[in-house]
């Protein structure tokens, strides 16, 4: 009989913890979602007030195609190694980083860039260039980065694509 009560008494500890998790899970895709709506409010008035017609795209990420390239070489692997001109600024206009000449990022495949430009450099081809307003889940999310980037912060990068093997 007692084994029966502590065994009841477990089953149920058991369920509340499942119930009290699946609780917390909800609140923080709520948050997540409420960050998102957040970041596309910024991003929307950063667009009308710099009169950008920008698309945005099922991920989130907002991008106006500048030239589209060769319309011929697409980068069609995530293991391609992008060669760009960039830049990033925040959305105060703030510059954070850039270019001077083009560079593969010590041979970089695009699989390890943010997946903000993982997904915008895959719309252009051989020689294009989009503007890529990102929001901060496709970029570095709540990381801060080198006392440059805040912690979510919306990235605005422009980015050639010079060439990729």
């Amino acid at each position: 009989m007692i084994m029966k009560q502590v065994l009841q008494a477990i089953l149920s500890l058991f369920l509340g913890l499942i119930l009290f998790s699946a609780c917390a899970k909800k609140d923080n895709v709520t948050l997540l979602e409420d960050a998102g709506t957040f970041a596309d409010d910024q991003i929307e008035q950063y667009l009308r007030s710099h009169n950008i017609n920008a698309t945005r795209d099922l991920t989130g990420l907002y991008y106006q195609i500048l030239d589209p390239g060769d319309s011929v070489h697409y980068m069609l692997s995530m293991d391609n190694i992008p060669t760009i001109i960039y830049t990033r600024r925040l959305l105060n206009d703030k510059l954070v980083d850039v270019s001077l000449a083009p560079t593969n990022f010590n041979n970089r495949p695009l699989k390890d860039h943010i997946a903000g430009w993982q997904i915008g450099l895959q719309k252009i081809a051989k020689g294009g260039k989009i503007l890529l307003i990102i929001p901060p889940s496709l970029g570095f999310g709540n990381v801060k980065v080198d006392d440059k980037i805040p912690a979510n912060s919306v990235l605005v990068c422009e980015l050639t694509l010079v060439d990729f093997k």
